[in-house]
């Protein structure tokens, strides 16, 4: 593509590509670089379905290349043909594969545009011509229209990618968050971010939540400190206040004036600092925006960027020789990296990653895993098999189970019955069902201990307790003979007479507002949605590693692994319809998992309650890990059962 100075003020009409393929948040970038070359007088419009080719009557920028080229279904020779007659927008930060993809097809234009500078910096080192290409404001993206009037009922929000750094940070920050109004979503990468999808929101839906949060969290995604400018610009613009961790680049923004940056490990107490001081939030919002709207507008940074574009594409006589020599050495560059690029290509949608060769060392490594679980569980299964046999002889039935219950159990009807399995695990016993107390200050609740015949004193244990909460509505299930984690909790279901029942596994802990949440989220939901869950901060003794059940359903995702857990609100006659937990061999410890696919295949659903609702121990022998030491087995056998789910190939 040749530009010279001033060319694109001919009548011209600027044709801005994008994939129909890729991240939906992409096409909203191109639909504002469109919507801001039109405010300023330019032709321009937004074309998906074909690849740039040279022409006197427009001008080409390609938003996003390694999405748009990587996915295009063209030869590479027709995808580097095309590159060579645009000029490319990167959105992707340096020391990513997708930066890395990126530059394969932007260096053969006459300059790249990058939307940070950080990355610029990259670019231009690389010895190719660069220019920036700020993001900002376009009418379209603003709800809030500096209405100070407007109220917001979301304390916190998160938008953004999942990463176990981003991942983490809420994890560690989750004992600060329970008590907000939170709205926090994370998306996965497994598949482009679409339009529609519950793990991402777009467009009208997504200006309209910002426009209703008062904090934005930023958090990158490594360590490198790139600011997410196309996050913070549409949050400003409706009048949220960006918390981020430190960041380079943020300037016309001024850090404590118009946004609140601080060092990850402070971010949280900082921004709830800043949520219990509404007038300094909102003299912050208001100055954020009028920087943003008229230092910021998208259709002046777009002439800027295009002039520099066209300074950059002057004769090669009235400049240095070096960035053309950049250029070649930068082709030479991408060409080399195009193999290791291939597995990104293929996530990005153009097919599936080829397995990984069975060499004689993975077999081995294979077998001795199977063997290893298959010795747990036939010793296990010997065990139960005794008890079984010693609960016939004294009690004339395996399935034999005494009762006692608080004087507060049954005074009157629950909304909720939480079911505690216990094993094992009494020293757990008394913080989860203080946890259980603790959020039900403003909903019914009962809780359900089932003890599947403990070899320790954690009957005797749930005894005390039950003393000493004799206040409290507590039955006692003792199971004459182990049943399994499975048949604990069927037990305790069973026996449930609330319309709405949560499983809590002894070592796990409810935050207050956990249950409110999720029953508030389960009663106004749809019928197909048979149960909600929230997210749950993963710690252990340490202290917070990160978090679980925190991603939307998505059958998609659903079957390529457990990604939600079983501390979720059920509608009972929902779970008495699914059958409940399966107790047939073949999958244990994955028989929550094994009911959510039920689910999936009965054409139901989960819903997820943005908030963190609960906690959720990790142990390193917990049955879960004892059964992930082969996992292809039990994958092998969930596919059996649910052959109507679309299991990757």
């Amino acid at each position: 593509m040749r530009l010279i100075a001033g060319c694109y003020r001919t009548p011209v009409i600027w044709r801005v590509f994008v994939s129909e393929h890729g991240n939906v948040f992409m096409r909203e970038i191109a639909e504002h670089l469109v919507e801001a070359l039109t405010s300023r007088g330019r032709d321009a419009e937004l074309i998906t379905k074909e690849l740039p080719s040279a022409g006197p009557r427009h001008h080409n920028l390609v938003v996003a290349p390694h999405e748009f080229f990587g996915l295009f279904p063209a030869s590479e020779a027709d995808r580097v043909a095309a590159a060579t007659s645009a000029l490319c927008v990167n959105t992707e930060q340096q020391g990513t594969p997708f930066f890395e993809l990126s530059m394969q097809y932007a260096c053969h234009g006459a300059a790249v545009l990058d939307i940070n500078m950080w990355s610029l910096d990259a670019i231009r080192s690389r010895g190719l011509s660069g220019a920036h290409l700020p993001l900002g404001y376009v009418p379209s993206m603003d709800r809030w229209m500096a209405d100070d009037r407007r109220l917001r009922s979301i304390d916190f929000g998160l938008l953004a990618g999942r990463t176990l750094r981003r991942e983490a940070f809420i994890g560690g920050a989750a004992g600060q968050l329970w008590e907000w109004r939170t709205d926090l979503r994370f998306f996965s990468w497994h598949r482009p971010a679409r339009a529609g999808q519950a793990a991402f929101t777009t467009g009208a839906d997504k200006y309209d939540t910002l426009a209703n949060t008062r904090i934005l969290f930023n958090v990158h995604r490594d360590e490198e400190p790139y600011f997410e400018w196309a996050r913070v610009v549409e949050a400003v613009a409706n009048g949220c206040v960006v918390a981020t961790e430190t960041s380079v680049g943020i300037l016309p923004f001024v850090n404590g004036e118009h946004l609140l940056m601080a060092h990850l490990d402070d971010l949280a107490e900082q921004a709830v600092a800043l949520a219990f001081d509404e007038p300094r939030r909102a003299a912050m919002a208001t100055a954020a925006y009028e920087v943003l709207t008229t230092q910021m507008q998208q259709g002046d940074l777009m002439i800027r960027a295009l002039d520099e574009v066209a300074a950059l594409a002057q004769p090669a006589a009235n400049r240095s020789q070096a960035p053309a020599v950049g250029r070649s050495r930068s082709r030479v560059f991408a060409g080399s990296i195009a193999a290791s690029l291939a597995p990104t290509v293929a996530r990005l949608g153009r097919g599936p990653v080829a397995d990984a060769p069975i060499t004689a060392e993975r077999q081995m490594l294979v077998k001795t895993a199977k063997d290893l679980k298959q010795a747990y569980l036939s010793q296990f299964a010997t065990t139960r098999a005794i008890e079984r046999s010693l609960a016939n002889v004294h009690h004339g039935s395996a399935e034999h189970r005494d009762t006692f219950s608080t004087p507060a159990a049954g005074q009157h009807a629950a909304e909720i019955a939480v079911v505690i399995p216990l094993y094992n695990q009494g020293r757990y016993l008394r913080d989860a069902i203080d946890s259980v107390i603790a959020a039900s200050t403003a909903i019914s609740v009962e809780v359900i201990v089932v003890d599947d015949h403990s070899t320790d004193d954690s009957l005797g244990v749930t005894r005390g307790l039950c003393d000493d909460r004799a206040w409290f509505p507590v039955t006692v299930i003792a199971r004459a003979a182990n049943g399994g984690l499975p048949a604990a909790r069927n037990t305790g279901f069973a026996a449930a007479t609330a319309p709405y029942v949560l499983a809590l596994d002894a070592d796990n802990l409810l935050y207050p507002t956990g249950l409110s949440r999720l029953l508030e989220h389960l009663a106004a939901a749809p019928g197909d949605v048979v149960a909600a869950y929230g997210l749950l901060e993963r710690f252990d003794e340490t202290g917070a590693l990160g978090l679980t059940s925190h991603l939307p359903w998505d059958v998609d995702l659903l079957v390529h692994g457990a990604y939600i857990d079983a501390m979720a609100l059920f509608r009972r006659d929902a779970w008495l319809a699914l059958g409940g937990y399966g107790e047939a061999d073949g999958i244990y410890g994955w028989e929550d998992y094994d009911l959510w696919l039920r689910a999936a295949e009965a054409g139901q659903r989960a819903s997820l309650v943005t908030s963190v609702v609960g906690r959720y121990r990790e142990q390193p022998g917990s049955m879960r890990k004892i059964s992930d030491v082969d996992m292809a087995s039990n994958f092998v056998t969930l596919r059996e059962r649910h052959p109507r789910l679309p299991w990757p190939s």
